[in-house]
């Protein structure tokens, strides 16, 4: 398996460019279903310092809005497909 851990860390202190596709909707900008805050989310997980528990799965299945920044990573990481495979 992967270490995934280096792309969320890269991710989750990323200054997020890639968050002006996303535009004004209100489902896509909750800070929390951005690809930083899953990144942060998915590396407290692998870490220990979260459960791997209903509330976490539930945090890291919303990527719609990961998925939407993908293509504007000027990275080249798909943060929202690792977190799908994880």
């Amino acid at each position: 398996m992967t270490d995934t851990r280096p792309l969320f860390r890269f991710c989750a202190c990323c200054p997020a460019p890639c968050r002006s596709v996303l535009g004004t909707a209100d489902e896509l900008q909750h800070e929390s279903r951005t690809p930083s805050s899953l990144s942060l989310i998915a590396l407290a997980v692998i870490d220990g310092q979260l459960p791997w528990d209903g509330a976490s799965r539930a945090a890291l299945v919303r990527t719609e809005a990961a998925h939407a920044c993908a293509r504007a990573c000027p990275y080249g990481h798909d943060v929202a497909a690792t977190i799908d495979a994880f």
